[in-house]
């Protein structure tokens, strides 16, 4: 079934990304926040879910939720909403047939919470053997530039790897001579981008929240490897439960930790 109108679909191959407004009903938006209060409750679990954190704001002492990962085999309700019905059918419009899930995270991006570096997500996937992903953001929060909406480069779409810096994220000349334009979504809205296209996210100045979701996926005729992605994630780069003393995971699992504010 085709989803998408002729102007959409030049927009996605010119930019590589899209911002549909009002593309979950008001039922799926009230699930969707109830749920998203489901997974931030729960514990730290070795072997399931994957709990990260970053550093509390303004100096404070410890840490604060950053990141939860690998929770679609644990929630039939976000399992079902990210593998099936019209966000099923808008993949497959998009990528020419039918996708399968590569990851799965929401960024909870807490007041105060630090942003996400300019850069491509690309080189975080090289390893996998597949050289195209498409990832969809469903906004729990309000997008708005105080508390960090995602901004992405507009005319960036073009399937090859800019000029990194040694940790991965886009060197300054490369993000100088990008236009970047903030998505300001809003509950309701969807967003696809695809993994060559410039992004970034300022830090979360305001007084609430703003969670998000980040679905990856790609083509079912190239694999489904997300198995083996959060086998060999837990193995160099795992969440603060699972990790062993002395090991310095920043370094060897890098890759797994790109332009994000994560230890």
């Amino acid at each position: 079934m085709t989803m998408l109108g002729a102007a959409e679909r030049r927009f996605w191959e010119r930019n590589g990304y899209l911002w549909i407004e009002r593309f979950l009903a008001a039922n799926e938006v009230a699930a969707i926040r109830c749920w998203t209060e489901e997974i931030g409750a729960w514990p730290d679990a070795p072997g399931r879910w994957m709990r990260y954190y970053e550093r509390a704001p303004g100096g404070e002492e410890g840490k604060v939720l950053a990141r939860i990962e690998n929770f679609l085999p644990f929630h039939t309700g976000l399992d079902g909403l990210f593998r099936s019905g019209r966000l099923a059918g808008l993949l497959a419009d998009l990528l020419g047939e039918p996708a399968v899930v590569f990851k799965d995270k929401i960024n909870m991006k807490a007041a105060g919470g630090a942003g996400f570096a300019p850069h491509q997500d690309a080189p975080a996937y090289r390893d996998f053997g597949i050289d195209f992903h498409a990832t969809v953001m469903v906004p729990v929060d309000a997008f708005t530039r105080e508390n960090g909406c995602l901004e992405v480069a507009r005319e960036a779409s073009q399937p090859t790897l800019l000029a990194q810096n040694p940790d991965g994220t886009l060197r300054a000349d490369v993000v100088a001579r990008l236009e970047y334009v903030p998505i300001l979504a809003k509950p309701g809205d969807l967003i696809v981008f695809d993994s060559y296209v410039p992004h970034l996210s300022k830090p979360n100045r305001s007084a609430d929240p703003r969670r998000s979701y980040y679905v990856t996926y790609n083509r079912r005729s190239a694999g489904d490897m997300r198995e083996t992605y959060y086998a060999r994630k837990r193995q160099l780069f795992p969440p603060d439960c699972e990790r062993q003393p002395g090991v310095d995971y920043a370094k060897i699992g890098a890759q797994f930790n790109l332009a994000n504010p994560f230890e």
